[in-house]
C-alpha cells in the first residue's frame, strides 16, 4: 500500500511538472508573440519614447487583444492623456485603468473630451501625434489595422467644450517659431537698418520707424482672413483666448457642417466676430488630408495652406459637428489677434516686391467684442495716416511715394480705401500729398508677398539670378553650361528638347518682338555654380505667361531650388504685366509630362505644380515639331494656375490665343494655323466649355 501511494505521488509530482512546463511554454510563447506582434512595436514606435515601459505594453496588449480599433483607440487615448510628455510606470498604470474604463462606457462612440484646445498645441503631442501617423501608414501596418482610405484619421473624436472659431488663421511656418531663425532675423534686422541709415538718398528706404514695425509685425505672428463668403474650403482657426494658442480646422464637407460654420461667420446681426462653440474634431495626417481638399481651394488662400501643411503642427484638425454656445460666458468670452495693414515704399525700379521696402500697421485687437474690433481697425488706420502725414511734411522726404500691399483681411481694406479717399479728396495740403504720393491699388498678390518673406529670412546660402541676354557674353556662357550640363539630362527625349542653336534664335527674335516678351533666367548658387534654371514667356494681348520649363540640377531637387526660381519667374512676368499692361498678371500656363509619358518614377513633378495650385486642362494638348527632324509630342499636358484672372473666366479662346502667342514665340511656327496640331485643339478647346481637372 505504502508502495502504491509513492508510485501514486510520484505520478502526480511529474504530472504537475509536465503542467507547470507546458504553462512557462505557453507563458513564454504568449510573451513572445506578444511582444512580438505589429501592435506591440506600434506601442514601442509611439509611445516609448514618452516612458511606456514593458510591463505597462503586456498589459495593454491584453487588454487589446482582441479588436484593432481598440488597439488604436488606446494609444490615441494615452497620446491625449500625456500630450506626448514622459510618464513614469504609476501614471501608465492609472492611464491603463482609466482607458478600459472609458472603452467600456464609449465602445459604440469613442468620443474624448477636452475642456478647449490646449491639450492640441503643444510641441510635444505633436510630434507623438506624427509618430503616430508615420507608424500607421505604412501598408502592411495599414492591412493589419484594416485602414482602407488614404486619409488617415483617429478612430477616437475629441470633443472641445470650448473653442473660438474664427475665419483666420496664423502664418505658421514665417517666423512664428522665432528660435530656429533668430540669428537670421537680427542679421536681416541689423543690416537692412544700416543700409537705411547710411544711405545718402533717403527716398530709397524705409525709415527706421519704419523698419522696426515691419520686424516687430513679423516677430509677433501675422494671421490672415479666409475668404469664406465665396470659394471657401471650411478653413478656419479654434483658438482659446489668444489666436498664438490656436489650431487651424476644416470644416467637413460630408454633412452640413461647412454650411453651418459659413452661416455663423457671416450672421452680421450678431455682435462678435467669431463664435463660440463646442466641437467634435476628427484628427487627421496632415498632409494626406489637405492633399484631398487641395481642388475646392480658392486660389488666392493656395499659399496659406501650403504654410499650415508645413508648419509646426502635425496634423489636421476636421470639425464634424459643433454647437454653438449660448450662454452667460458666451456673451464674455474673448480671443485677441492681430489686424494690420501693410505699405510699400513705392520704387519704379522694382517691379516684385521686396520685404526690406515693405511697412506694417498693427494692433492687438479683441476678436469677440465687435465694437472694440472696429474701433482698433480704425486706431491702425489713423496710426498710418498720423505717419505718413509725418513722413509728407519733411522736405527730406519730397520724393517718398507709398503703395497699399495687403490686409487679408476684407472689413480692413474696405475702411482704409475709405479713410485715404477721403483724405485724397480734400483741398489741403495734406490732401494733395496723399493724393500724389499714396497708391491704393496693389502691385503684388499676397503670395508673392509673403513667398518673399520666406526667401528673405531663409538661410543666407540663398540663390542668385542671371537674366541671359545677347549683349551679355557671360550669360550666354553660362547658358551653354547650364544647357550641356542640366538641360540635356532634364529632356532626354529629343522630340521635346530644344536645340542650343534654336534658344539663341528665339532670344535674338524677342529683342524685336512687340507682343511678347522671352526671358531665360539661370539660377546660381552661393559657390557661383549653376543649379537650375527655366525659360518662359509672357503675351500683351491676354496679360498671360507660359512657363516652357523649369530644370534643377539632379543634386540640387527636393530642397526648394525648384520653387525659389518659380518664385523669380512669377516676379519677372508681374514685372512684364506692369509695365506692358499697368496691371497684375491674369494666367499662367506650362507644359508638362502627363503621369502615362513621364519617364520620373516617383512622378514628384505632379506635386510640384499641384502644391503651385496648377490645373489640368481638359483636352489633347500636341505639342508640334519644334524642327522639320521631329516628331510632334502628344504625351504633354497644359496645366494652367491663375495669378489676378479669375479660373471661371477662363475659356476656349483665351487659352487658344495662349497657345498660339506661344507657337509664335518659341516654336518658330509664324502663322499657327498652318498647324494640323494647332487646328486639332482649337476645335476641341472652341466645341466645348473649359474644364479643370486635379493634377494630383
Amino acid at each position: 500500500m505504502p508502495e502504491n501511494i509513492s508510485f501514486f505521488a510520484s505520478s502526480i509530482n511529474f504530472f504537475l511538472n509536465l503542467l507547470e512546463l507546458f504553462a512557462v511554454i505557453v507563458s513564454c510563447a504568449t510573451f513572445f508573440f506578444l511582444m512580438i506582434n505589429k501592435y506591440s512595436y506600434a506601442l514601442v514606435k509611439i509611445l516609448s519614447p514618452s516612458g511606456f515601459g514593458i510591463m505597462p505594453r503586456l498589459r495593454a496588449l491584453f487588454i487589446c487583444r482582441k479588436s484593432p480599433i481598440k488597439k488604436r483607440a488606446f494609444i490615441e487615448y494615452a497620446l491625449l492623456k500625456t500630450q506626448g510628455h514622459g510618464s513614469i510606470s504609476s501614471e501608465w498604470h492609472t492611464i491603463l485603468n482609466e482607458f478600459r474604463a472609458f472603452y467600456a462606457a464609449n465602445e459604440t462612440n469613442l468620443v474624448y473630451s477636452i475642456e478647449n484646445i490646449t491639450p492640441l498645441i503643444g510641441e510635444d503631442f505633436s510630434i507623438a501625434a506624427s509618430r503616430y501617423f508615420e507608424y500607421f501608414s505604412t501598408k502592411k501596418v495599414k492591412k493589419a489595422f484594416g485602414i482602407t482610405d488614404d486619409r488617415i484619421g483617429w478612430v477616437i473624436k475629441i470633443r472641445i467644450k470650448e473653442a473660438y472659431a474664427t475665419p483666420t488663421c496664423l502664418l505658421t511656418g514665417l517666423l512664428s517659431r522665432f528660435e530656429e531663425n533668430w540669428a537670421e532675423f537680427i542679421k536681416r534686422y541689423v543690416s537692412t537698418a544700416y543700409i537705411s541709415e547710411t544711405d545718402d538718398n533717403k527716398s530709397n528706404d524705409v525709415l527706421s520707424n519704419e523698419l522696426y514695425l515691419t520686424f516687430a509685425w513679423l516677430l509677433w505672428g501675422p494671421s490672415f482672413e479666409i475668404k469664406y463668403t465665396d470659394y471657401w474650403a471650411g478653413l478656419c482657426q479654434l483658438s482659446y483666448g489668444d489666436e498664438s494658442n490656436s489650431i487651424p480646422a476644416v470644416a467637413s464637407m460630408t454633412s452640413n457642417t461647412i454650411t453651418k460654420l459659413q452661416h455663423q461667420f457671416t450672421d452680421k446681426s450678431k455682435q462678435r466676430y467669431g463664435i463660440l462653440l463646442s466641437a467634435d474634431v476628427t484628427i487627421f495626417e496632415n498632409k494626406a488630408y489637405y492633399k484631398g481638399i487641395r481642388s475646392i481651394i480658392n486660389p488666392e488662400n493656395a499659399y496659406f495652406y501650403n504654410k499650415i501643411v508645413d508648419g509646426s503642427i502635425s496634423f489636421a484638425a476636421q470639425i464634424d459637428d459643433f454647437t454653438v454656445c449660448d450662454n452667460f460666458k458666451s456673451k464674455k468670452y474673448y480671443c485677441t489677434a492681430y489686424v494690420w495693414l501693410l505699405f510699400e515704399l513705392e520704387n519704379e525700379g522694382f517691379y516684385f516686391f521686396r520685404p526690406e521696402n515693405s511697412i506694417a500697421f498693427f494692433e492687438h485687437a479683441n476678436l469677440t467684442d465687435k465694437k472694440s474690433y472696429q474701433f482698433l481697425i480704425e486706431t491702425l488706420i489713423d496710426k498710418s495716416i498720423k505717419h505718413f502725414t509725418n513722413v509728407f511734411a519733411n522736405p527730406d522726404y519730397a520724393s517718398r511715394r507709398y503703395r497699399f500691399i495687403c490686409a487679408m483681411n476684407d472689413e480692413i481694406v474696405a475702411a482704409v480705401s475709405k479713410r485715404y479717399t477721403e483724405i485724397m479728396s480734400m483741398e489741403n495740403e495734406v490732401g494733395k500729398h496723399f493724393l500724389s504720393r499714396i497708391i491704393l491699388e496693389p502691385k503684388h498678390s499676397p503670395t508673392d508677398v509673403f513667398s518673399a518673406y520666406d526667401e528673405y529670412f531663409a538661410p543666407s546660402n540663398t540663390l542668385t539670378y542671371i537674366e541671359v541676354s545677347l549683349k551679355n557674353k557671360d550669360s550666354l556662357s553660362d547658358l551653354g553650361r547650364f544647357y550641356a550640363e542640366i538641360y540635356r539630362d532634364g529632356f532626354p527625349n529629343r522630340d521635346e528638347r530644344e536645340s542650343f542653336d534654336n534658344i539663341l534664335d528665339y532670344l535674338e527674335n524677342a529683342e524685336t518682338a512687340t507682343e511678347y516678351r522671352y526671358h531665360i533666367l539661370l539660377a546660381k548658387d552661393s559657390h557661383g555654380s549653376i543649379v537650375g534654371g527655366g525659360i518662359f514667356d509672357y503675351f500683351f494681348g491676354t496679360n498671360s505667361g507660359i512657363i516652357e520649363f523649369i530644370v534643377v540640377k539632379s543634386d540640387a531637387q527636393s530642397r526648394g531650388t525648384g520653387t525659389k526660381i518659380y518664385r523669380q519667374v512669377i516676379n519677372i512676368m508681374s514685372r512684364d504685366a506692369h509695365m506692358i499692361n499697368k496691371r497684375n498678371l491674369d494666367y499662367v500656363f506650362c507644359e508638362t509630362d502627363s503621369p502615362e509619358y513621364s519617364k520620373d518614377v516617383e512622378k514628384s513633378y505632379l506635386h510640384f505644380w499641384s502644391k503651385l495650385n496648377y490645373s489640368r486642362l481638359d483636352f489633347s494638348y500636341i505639342q508640334p515639331p519644334l524642327s522639320p527632324d521631329k516628331h510632334p509630342v502628344t504625351g504633354l499636358w497644359f496645366v494652367v494656375s491663375s495669378q489676378a484672372g479669375k479660373l471661371d473666366n477662363l475659356n476656349g479662346e483665351l487659352v487658344i490665343n495662349v497657345i498660339s502667342d506661344y507657337m509664335k514665340s518659341a516654336m518658330k511656327i509664324s502663322n499657327p494655323e498652318d498647324s494640323p496640331e494647332f487646328r486639332t485643339m482649337k476645335n476641341e478647346l472652341l466645341s466645348k466649355p473649359i474644364n479643370l481637372l486635379r493634377i494630383i
